[in-house]
């Protein structure tokens, strides 16, 4: 057995885990009759020699058994399109050599940590992306419509959009596959007949107990939960409930997740969703293209789990790092952010020169609207200031919305034949991915979210350092980025850019000094002033839901008045976000730190005003004319809506 640790490099035939490529596995498991690959999750990845007569669990064993102790919960015996998928029945059985129907003897080793449903649907990705691979399995074209058919409806399950008669057309076309090809044995027919139960639990009851179902994701306290009662305490809307000793419960008629009770966890027991495998194994899915963005907080945090200091500025060696992972594109939501100051600046300048000129109809303050756990909290808490927040969508969804609906097209690419993913360092994206407004159908802008946390997991499992790697450019047309977009990433930065815009615009002057120290500091909720040249603004800044509270408050019963605000549900903004690395000392050192990193980014650019951007510019001379045109408000606007407890 070779000692090796599993990584997630993706092998030529989508082999999760495995660090062989096809032509390896083909040449060391023909070297000898009893070589098997074995791979997933095991801790052991590798060539393994089979005694005679050794059953599966024996083979597992062999390679250092499941990883972090869990049950076997089955194995893809074969790689696609060929092999059966072996249940827990046949864990004590001895392994059949006949399994192995192609010239590759591989295991793809499951535990009850995966989705059964998301398996599926990466095999069948799989053996289309195959189909299309050069000509590749000819002999499948004829059943290329009913797999098509498949991996819709197994889409359709994972993302709690479906009825339990999909399980029987998902029967009927396996049957149809299994006829045409005259296969021995169907792997969707034996996943449906072995794990009916849990494939019916995403249908009847919207759950995925792995969480590895984006659409089905809510945070959970896990039964790891020692009661001691932090996340109650540090919970800034009260949802968590529970008796001292006792495994927490979380009320999600409440709940924003914001995923502060996440970080502050010692033990680790409460869980957003993962979707590291998943992220992996598009990765490893043949023909498929995937694109990431990685939002401005992200690169001054990430650097903290390879030696460097809070602050420092590593996207470069992100970038590298996600292309060295097979990430085919790698572009920056700071773009998208200079985009969405081109919005919200103008949307703002609107409001304003109306109410200067006595338009008493005009809604004040306006909001910016990019945290989606601050809108989630105003849907269910302040349903009548709906119209307080910005109509501009977040960075994170106008990149997305961008990159399938005019990238693609430009690339002569379908939106389906493009996973957007988005780095983020907020467990709150996940909830924002999965909106239905930001979908067109089943195809959502933002496939799924990876927080910084899961990059840093998934790049230690690869062997990844950050440290040592040479860094690389973002990828253009969407990388190019202000001053004024990277600053979105710290408390007050928002705002502040939105201003740096709207003013030059509203003077008609180049704003010499765009650093509003006004506006920036530490304190939960700060009420600025601004003035420029005639212009004199009152600024509120809050962030942490607590303070978000309490200034809306104000606002609503008359005791303040803001011509614009700036809320973030986490403390010091996107940098202290539920998705970045935890940190339990000097938590408030840090993240000033990462905050600080980001003016020092803005600092360096020559660029520092978001209007600046050529490429944003571009976007708009070539498919939106301008800023709150019909075209703009299309594609970059949307709306919110009032989330009534029950």
């Amino acid at each position: 057995m070779t000692n090796m640790k599993p990584t997630m490099i993706h092998s030529d035939r989508g082999s999760v885990f495995s660090v062989f490529s096809e032509e390896e596995l083909k040449n060391m498991t023909n070297n000898s009759k009893r070589k098997v690959a074995i791979c997933g999750r095991i801790n052991n990845s590798g060539i393994v020699e089979v005694p005679e007569g050794a059953t599966l669990a024996e083979i597992i064993e062999l390679a250092g058994g499941i990883m972090d102790k869990r049950d076997f919960k089955g194995a893809h015996v074969g790689v696609p399109p060929y092999g059966r998928f072996l249940s827990k029945e046949d864990l004590d059985k001895e392994l059949d050599f006949d399994l192995f129907d192609n010239y590759i003897r591989a295991i793809n080793v499951l535990s009850e940590e995966d989705c059964i449903v998301q398996y599926a649907k990466f095999y069948t990705d799989s053996v289309i992306g195959l189909m299309q691979n050069e000509g590749s399995l000819k002999d499948y074209a004829k059943v290329q419509e009913p797999l098509e058919k498949i991996w819709q409806i197994l889409d359709r399950i994972s993302k709690g959009r479906s009825n339990m008669r999909d399980i029987y057309i998902l029967r009927s076309l396996a049957e149809e596959v299994k006829e045409e090809l005259n296969q021995k044995h169907n792997i969707m027919e034996e996943i449906i007949e072995n794990y009916y139960d849990e494939i019916k639990e995403h249908i009847e009851d919207d759950r995925c107990y792995t969480m590895q179902c984006n659409n089905l994701i809510k945070l959970t306290i896990t039964e790891k939960c020692i009661g001691c009662g932090i996340c109650q305490r540090v919970c800034p809307v009260d949802c968590i409930a529970g008796e001292k000793k006792e495994q927490r419960r979380i009320d999600y008629n409440r709940c924003t997740h914001c995923g502060r009770c996440l970080s502050a966890c010692p033990v680790d027991a409460i869980t957003a969703g993962d979707n590291t495998l998943k992220f992996i194994r598009d990765l490893s899915t043949p023909n498929k293209l995937v694109i990431t963005q990685m939002a401005p907080a992200v690169r001054v945090a990430i650097g903290e789990a390879f030696g460097f200091e809070a602050g420092d500025n590593v996207e470069h060696k992100l970038a590298a790092g996600l292309r060295k992972l097979g990430v085919d594109y790698v572009f920056d939501t700071s773009w998208a952010a200079d985009l969405t100051i081109m919005e919200e600046a103008a949307e703002l300048q609107n409001r304003l020169e109306r109410y200067f000129s006595g338009d008493k109809s005009v809604k004040l303050p306006m909001l910016t609207s990019c945290c989606p756990s601050w809108v989630k909290f105003i849907e269910q808490n302040y349903g009548d200031m709906l119209d307080v927040p910005s109509s501009a969508k977040s960075p994170m969804q106008m990149f997305a919305t961008v990159a399938k609906d005019i990238w693609a097209k430009e690339k002569g690419l379908k939106r389906d034949e493009v996973t957007s993913v988005a780095i983020m360092p907020c467990i709150a994206k996940k909830y924002e991915a999965s909106r239905p407004e930001f979908s067109r159908g089943l195809n959502y802008d933002v496939d799924y979210v990876i927080t910084t946390r899961e990059l840093i997991k998934i790049f230690q499992d690869s062997g990844i350092d950050l440290k040592t790697i040479e860094g690389e450019e973002i990828d253009q047309v969407m990388g190019e980025y202000t001053g004024g977009g990277i600053i979105f990433g710290r408390t007050g930065g928002v705002i502040e850019s939105a201003l740096r815009t709207a003013l030059e615009n509203m003077t008609g002057e180049k704003i010499e000094n765009v650093e509003f120290e006004s506006l920036r500091g530490f304190d939960g909720f700060r009420a600025c002033d601004v003035e420029v040249g005639d212009i004199k603004l009152r600024i509120g800044v809050a962030h942490g839901l607590e303070e978000a509270g309490k200034m809306l408050d104000k606002i609503r019963d008359g005791e303040e008045f803001f011509h614009a605000i700036e809320i973030m549900a986490c403390p010091g903004g996107c940098v202290g976000g539920g998705g970045q690395p935890k940190v339990r000392k000097n938590k408030d050192a840090i993240l000033q730190k990462r905050g600080e990193g980001l003016n020092n980014i803005d600092r360096e650019k020559n660029m520092r005003v978001s209007k600046e951007n050529p490429e944003v510019q571009a976007i708009y001379d070539k498919y939106l004319d301008h800023p709150l045109s019909h075209k703009a408000h299309e594609l970059l606007h949307t709306r919110y809506f009032v989330k009534r407890k029950k």
